[in-house]
């Protein structure tokens, strides 16, 4: 089998030219398709081929260590109790120029629950009264943190050996629990159909059976020239319609395999 090449894209975020450039490079040197890596996007072929084309267009690929960053990925649009992405920003910058020696995930969740039900190495969830929620090994650790503390306590705790243990890591960061660890809120239902915004736009949430974005698909989604979002799901978000545009992808993409539906047998 053909090696699998990874974009990294943190938060899953991805914008309409990008995914062209992927789309046009997956038709020439991965058989015209892309697949979803929960968060981010890759394709099959040569490695040393795509390596230097993906590069060339200004992607930034792993390395042999690298860490996984994971956010709600409606968050700032529908629901939660925080946008996460200023948070994402900073733990990216961070991580990036200091990152750990070796394979993370790292999870930041907005309070609706989705991503602490992925149990991440390391998070934070953000919590109704505007302080973070601290977890480790997909816990909850008890330590609570302002918001000007989060991303400094989950880039250090990135930083712990793996399997190191909540204690332990908890007394290398100088961090004590305040109160009892307490149960994740229930996970939502993944992002899939029409999802109106408080704006009064429409994000889209299109489901990917075995997680395969055909290159032709990726083209109609560029076209419209909206933000995107990969999901830690095999679901694609395209953000911020109008409700016209969003009922002409529905007509344009649904039969060509792209699922609204989110009760479809396909997507189980």
């Amino acid at each position: 089998m053909a090696d699998l090449v990874e974009v990294p894209l943190p938060g899953g975020r991805l914008t309409a030219a990008q995914l062209q450039v992927l789309a046009e490079l997956a038709h020439e040197h991965a058989g015209g398709t892309l697949v979803l890596t929960a968060g981010g996007l890759g394709m099959r072929g040569d490695r040393t081929e795509l390596t230097a084309r993906l590069t060339g267009h200004g992607f930034d690929l792993p390395g042999e260590h690298r860490h996984r960053l994971l956010v709600s990925p409606l968050s700032g649009r529908i629901g939660g109790h925080v946008d996460v992405w200023e948070t994402l920003a900073g733990v990216q910058d961070r991580l990036d120029g200091t990152g750990p020696d070796r394979e993370i995930v790292v999870g930041i969740d907005d309070g609706t629950g989705d991503i602490a039900a992925l149990a991440p190495e390391v998070g934070a969830l953000a919590l109704p009264d505007g302080r973070w929620a601290l977890l480790l090994d997909g816990t909850d650790s008890g330590v609570r943190l302002p918001p000007g503390d989060v991303v400094e306590a989950l880039v250090a705790a990135a930083q712990r050996p793996r399997r190191a243990g909540v204690a332990a890591t908890l007394a290398a960061l100088g961090l004590e629990p305040s109160e009892p660890a307490a149960p994740h809120p229930p996970a939502p239902a993944r992002p899939v159909g029409w999802l109106d915004q408080p704006d009064g736009a429409v994000t889209l949430g299109g489901g990917l059976p075995g997680a395969v974005l055909p290159a032709r698909m990726a083209e109609f989604l560029a076209a419209v020239d909206r933000p995107l979002v990969v999901t830690p799901w095999p679901v694609l978000l395209l953000c911020d319609l109008d409700e016209w545009a969003a009922e002409q992808v529905v007509r344009v993409l649904a039969p060509m395999g792209l699922i609204f539906d989110a009760d479809s047998p396909a997507l189980r």
